[in-house]
């Protein structure tokens, strides 16, 4: 599961303001933190998914409610994705 991410960070980090090229242990450990915090983030939504088999978004909802960046850009995203849902079904 190593290297994910590897095309898409250095990228990001320069954005950021990184230098160009950056490092490769630098975006190997950035890529670490970002691979454990997917995981902790879905295994916490398992949890309240419960005993249903299936995670909903609105279990990745409640885990992050209590941070409202991350929550609006959740919701940012999925008004972006039903928007284009809607203009590919015009077509």
């Amino acid at each position: 599961r190593h290297k994910l991410f590897s095309r898409e960070l250095p990228t990001l980090m320069y954005g950021f303001g990184d230098s160009s090229p950056s490092r490769p242990d630098s975006v190997d450990v950035l890529e670490d933190i970002l691979i454990d915090y997917i995981n902790s983030t879905c295994l916490q939504a398992a949890k309240v998914a419960g005993r249903r088999t299936k995670v909903t978004v609105e279990d990745f909802k409640f885990v992050l409610r209590k941070d409202p960046k991350k929550l609006a850009r959740v919701e940012e995203l999925i008004a972006m994705n039903k928007e284009i849902e809607t203009a590919r079904s015009l077509f």
